[in-house]
């Protein structure tokens, strides 16, 4: 009973994981959002660091500036036993910032930061999953020093270092009955400043083709006793039960290979595809430490028995690697005005025999739309629309066993999820 809240601790490394498939909200830049977020061939910008930093040495103008946000409307509805509910989620407000400069010909530097995740996921109190989760709130920037430097005319390399800091709260009901106790309730939060690497070749054979390679390096997160808090709210007498202190944990965020290409059809029309490949496979289970653990004696015919509480624990998760397949257009209807819009198909990585509401993944597509807007001959708007479909997936939970009937047959938390978002955004962007 008590083991099952360390599976909310997945959360706190899924959270500070740029490529996490669950609730993973992939809008670092309006023009390529606009584009179905495609951007490893692509050199708009300041903002093509995030997506291959050999890109910046490419760039045309010498200063390089790109700002920008968005808001995400993001929403989980769940049919199991209680029939149909839903997430009543805040709007998040990602955000990113980069500036670059050309230190000559062939050298550039740059600096990023953005925000993949920033969003509150809400399933109320009371809903049938509540023992699993109730809200959770993640918060992640990204720091992102980057160099790039042009070996020819038609290559170009680069690198990024990733320094990230990640913070989770996430809140859920706590089953005492077995205790001879209403129900309780946990608070799980941690914080964690990893790093990582982000690598890109970048290739312009002809005067039209961009191909782009970009690398962004496994990070394995390790959360030691001071990064991991749990607090509890129980009443007496069980409340010794479950003292507040702290949690460890280890988890391997995947590496992940990106191939794109870019091709300028002719003045007006340019195309771009992405393919993206995580290798999700090295996450097989989740292991947690409590820093204490507890146990209580329960009567028994033969005698009493000592019964472990709060323990620590093993989940199976066995995920896949993913692909996620990217497409995207632009238009320029004038010297003022570009258009654009991209689709995109987002393989989920997840097993539905391990499936939990933490981090409901589905196979996704999304359709994005966008515009930039020239004030000046150096400052525009650009401004995206981003709308994510999942698939209705049906999974459950087997390595929870939450309300096993009169027969004592286990009975696992699970049932139909679909995920479905509205990302709208604008920025503006400034090179000279």
């Amino acid at each position: 009973m008590i083991r099952k809240i360390c599976l909310a601790l997945a959360i706190i490394a899924l959270a500070i994981n740029v490529k996490a498939e669950g609730y993973a909200v992939n809008v670092q830049g309006n023009k390529q959002t606009g584009m179905g977020h495609v951007g490893t061939a692509l050199n708009f910008d300041a903002s093509s660091m995030q997506w291959n930093p050999g890109a910046l040495a490419t760039l045309d103008q010498k200063y390089s500036f790109s700002v920008g946000g968005f808001a995400t409307i993001i929403k989980t509805e769940f049919t199991g036993a209680m029939g149909k509910e839903e997430t009543d989620n805040p709007t998040g407000t990602p955000f990113y910032l980069y500036g670059s400069m050309k230190v000559n010909d062939k050298l550039a530097i740059g600096l990023g930061v953005y925000t993949p995740f920033g969003n509150t996921v809400d399933f109320g109190k009371t809903w049938s999953g509540k023992y699993l989760i109730q809200d959770i709130s993640l918060k992640a920037i990204y720091i992102q020093p980057t160099v790039s430097y042009q070996l020819a005319d038609w290559i170009s390399v680069g690198a990024g270092l990733n320094i990230v800091y990640g913070n989770v709260e996430l809140n859920r009901a706590l089953p005492l009955a077995s205790l001879g106790a209403p129900d309780g309730e946990v608070e799980i939060s941690g914080s964690k400043i990893q790093y990582g690497y982000n690598l890109g070749i970048f290739l312009q054979p002809t005067e039209k083709l961009n191909i782009g390679l970009s690398y962004r390096s496994q990070v394995d997160v390790e959360l030691k006793y001071a990064d991991g808090d749990v607090d509890f709210t129980v009443i007496d007498p069980v409340s010794p039960l479950f003292p507040d202190g702290n949690v460890a944990a280890t988890l391997p965020l995947p590496a992940s290979f990106n191939i794109g290409l870019a091709y300028q059809i002719d003045e007006r029309w340019l195309v771009s595809a992405d393919v993206n490949f995580v290798q999700w496979d090295v996450y097989k289970s989740l292991d947690f430490d409590f820093e204490t653990n507890t146990t209580t004696m329960v009567s028994t015919p033969g005698g009493p028995v000592e019964v472990p509480v709060l323990v620590d624990s093993k989940s199976t998760r066995n995920w896949s690697n993913s692909t996620t397949y990217r497409i995207g257009a632009q238009y320029s209807a004038n010297e003022k005005l570009d258009i654009r819009a991209g689709f995109y198909y987002d393989g989920t990585p997840t097993n539905k025999k391990f499936y939990t509401p933490e981090t409901p993944g589905s196979n996704k597509i999304g359709i994005s739309a966008g515009l930039s807007y020239m004030l000046t001959d150096k400052l525009s708007v650009d401004v995206s629309l981003l709308y994510i479909k999942g698939e209705k997936t049906t999974a459950y939970d087997t390595n929870n066993n939450l309300n096993p009937d009169t027969n004592g047959t286990p009975v696992y938390f699970g049932g139909e999820y679909e995920n479905t978002g509205f990302l709208p955004g604008i920025g503006v962007s400034y090179n000279f």
